[in-house]
């Protein structure tokens, strides 16, 4: 847990900032907290108080203030665009806030508690309907007219090459041959010359979470950016439509989105011709990343291996 809170650069009390939150956010009285230990990025807990519970994100310390602004204006931008995402509070200083807490500089956001457990928690994939209403959720995502300022994002599919430059060399040899031949699929699809638009890139298991009355939630903007627009359905393809066990469901899945996407935004033939190779990409970023997570950060974390064990039967099922 230490490694958690080394994200956010803070050696004192959670409660300590729990309570200045209490006071700044006018939440109630403070009753607890628990750390919410999901993610690579960010320092998320939540906050129960005598009003109820609430989701608070402590902004990582790699984030400089710029990138704090525009994680919140893009989580703003979401709301105004009815995107299913909770919603945010403020305090005098808006939606972001910045505080001191026992010698720490801290930037944060409050956010509205869904009570509910991710698909990852629950260890379930989505129904038909459900696949339908996350297709139709990221077509409005894709709709939202934003060009934030682009931030690196290593695990995304437009990161392919420098990571494999970079990371490529871990590879166990097995993993090594199902993704070195993608190189020269990556550079043939001119991913530039591609319609770009925002993108969430980050529709998986752990970032959509099924509340007590069913009802889904698209959370995390960290990773949002402007892509090519074909990254949002790849991105869920390797994942929440994926299934590990049957190559036809993860296809008939993958049409149900596709059909449902194509009904507010129409795809052109380019994007339709090179999809499945971006899927496979999407699936070679798990194991390129999840790898190196592994081998070199030495992250033996229950998540990793997830993402690193996706990747690998993602590439196995594309063959």
């Amino acid at each position: 847990m230490k490694k958690y809170y080394q994200r956010i650069g803070y050696e004192g009390e959670l409660k300590d900032i729990s309570l200045v939150l209490c006071k700044d956010f006018g939440l109630g009285n403070f009753l607890s907290n628990r750390i919410v230990a999901v993610g690579y990025e960010d320092f998320n807990f939540v906050l129960e108080t005598t009003k109820g519970k609430y989701f608070v994100k402590i902004f990582s310390n790699f984030r400089t203030d710029n990138d704090c602004e525009r994680y919140v204006k893009i989580m703003e931008k979401a709301l105004e665009a009815n995107v299913s995402f909770p919603k945010l509070f403020e305090s005098e200083q808006g939606h972001l806030h910045k505080i001191k807490v026992n010698s720490t500089p801290l930037r944060l956001c409050v956010m509205e508690y869904v009570d509910g457990k991710n698909y990852f928690e629950l260890n379930q994939k989505p129904s038909s309907d459900e696949i339908k209403f996350l297709a139709h959720q990221a077509a409005i995502i894709n709709s939202i007219e934003l060009k934030p300022s682009f931030v690196y994002d290593s695990w995304a599919i437009t990161s392919f090459l420098k990571q494999y430059e970079k990371e490529g060399e871990y590879l166990k040899p097995e993993d090594k041959k199902m993704i070195e031949p993608l190189k020269n699929e990556f550079k043939a699809m001119k991913i530039e010359q591609l319609p770009h638009c925002f993108v969430h890139g980050d529709i998986i298991t752990t970032n959509v979470i099924k509340d007590k009355n069913n009802k889904l939630w698209i959370v995390d903007f960290a990773v949002a950016n402007y892509y090519p627009r074909i990254q949002e359905l790849a991105v869920m393809a390797c994942n929440i439509l994926f299934d590990e066990k049957d190559k036809k469901k993860s296809e008939s899945n993958f049409k149900i989105a596709l059909d449902e996407y194509q009904k507010t935004i129409k795809l052109t033939p380019r994007e339709l011709e090179i999809l499945p190779t971006y899927i496979k990409l999407a699936h070679a970023m798990h194991v390129l990343r999840a790898n190196y997570e592994k081998v070199v950060e030495g992250n033996n974390s229950n998540e990793n291996e997830y993402w690193l064990n996706q990747g690998r039967m993602g590439l196995r099922q594309m063959k």
